[in-house]
């Protein structure tokens, strides 16, 4: 039986190191602290409030680039005697950012509409995943449930076998086995009680989703559609209205007023374009600056597997742990209780007769 125990002290030892040379040896603090990384910058954005408001914006600018292009250029452009066709060219011509920005709209919006769909989709996976391990805890705290219990390990394992090899009667094999029992259940039991298979499934999903977006050319694509747009919401607001209300002999103000009123859609947007842009900007440079915690955060435990085998990296040692040393102590107490039952009882003496 003392074989037996120092076989599962052994084990013991072997996890206790193996959970400690896996998140070194595979940079998880790094690859964790990208996590955070990339949560930090984007949970205002990925929340429901921050999706509602991605969404309502983006349709802002969509009624407004409709109705422009529609309605508003034409029918200013028939005021000067000149046809939709006309219009466009002369605009082109004149203000060079507003028509680069009117032959590309109709490609443009549909790839930032297409970021807000997989954005509102990965909404409650982003936010799922936000929790690992804990909704109070960084992510980098993931490193710890591997190195806290590896540790432990390691010093009952060998303080277990130290003393087992050492001889004499000890009560420290016993209490090494013991504690990495209630190690086992704590790392099963934790595993499976905070539901990080889910969340590790759930930003597996999400990694998979934003994979294209948070490349280099995915940001480069980005970056060149924002400045088409807000090129030509500069040069609208701080030239073309200008002109146009110089033609019509208003002032700027009274100007987008009238716009206001006469394409509700148009002057809706000129007045919150530059907020919407500014957001809009804010989030494309957020990936822009969060391409390497992406491709860190993305590979975990390795770029060839997936994030969603990282809790069983808990739960398969925990089971270990619970199953080898349990059997180990139920077995020595059993062989205990057998030595004592079958301990011959020694005869009284006799007393020789005189």
């Amino acid at each position: 039986m003392r074989t037996f125990h120092r076989v599962a002290l052994a084990l013991v030892l072997l996890l206790g190191v193996g959970l400690i040379v896996f998140p070194l040896a595979d940079g998880l603090p790094k690859k964790t602290q990208g996590v955070d990384n990339v949560q930090d910058s984007f949970r205002d954005a990925m929340s429901k409030e921050g999706l509602k408001t991605s969404r309502e914006d983006l349709v802002t600018m969509q009624l407004m680039l409709k109705q422009l292009k529609a309605e508003t250029l034409p029918q200013l452009g028939s005021r000067i005697g000149m046809n939709p066709e006309q219009t466009y060219a002369f605009l082109s011509a004149r203000y060079d950012k507003v028509g680069a920005g009117l032959n590309q709209v109709d490609t443009i919006m549909p790839r930032f509409d297409h970021l807000v769909a997989v954005m509102e989709e990965q909404g409650p996976n982003f936010r799922k995943a936000d929790e690992i391990p804990d909704a109070h805890l960084p992510n980098t705290a993931v490193t710890y449930l591997f190195l806290v219990p590896g540790v432990l390990l390691t010093v009952v394992g060998a303080a277990g076998l130290f003393f087992s090899f050492r001889g004499g009667r000890t009560a420290v094999p016993t209490v090494a086995l013991s504690v990495a029992l209630a190690v086992g259940v704590l790392m099963v039991g934790g595993t499976l009680a905070t539901d990080e298979i889910g969340k590790t499934q759930a930003a597996e999903k999400m990694f998979d989703a934003f994979r294209p977006t948070f490349s280099e050319q995915g940001y480069k694509q980005a970056r060149t559609d924002m400045d088409i747009l807000e090129g030509m919401a500069t040069q609208m607001q701080q030239q073309v209205v200008p002109d146009l209300a110089k033609i019509a002999g208003k002032s700027p103000e009274e100007y987008s007023a009238g716009l206001s009123s006469d394409f509700k859609d148009v002057g809706k947007g000129l007045v919150e374009l530059p907020r919407i842009l500014t957001r809009f900007d804010g989030m494309v440079e957020d990936i822009g600056k969060n391409i390497g915690s992406f491709k860190d955060a993305d590979s975990i435990p390795t770029a060839s597997k997936p994030v969603s085998q990282v809790p069983y990296y808990l739960l398969i040692p925990g089971i270990v742990l619970i199953l080898v040393p349990g059997a180990a102590l139920l077995f020595g107490r059993r062989s205990g209780n057998e030595g004592t039952a079958s301990a011959p009882v020694s005869a009284a003496p006799q007393t020789s007769s005189v």
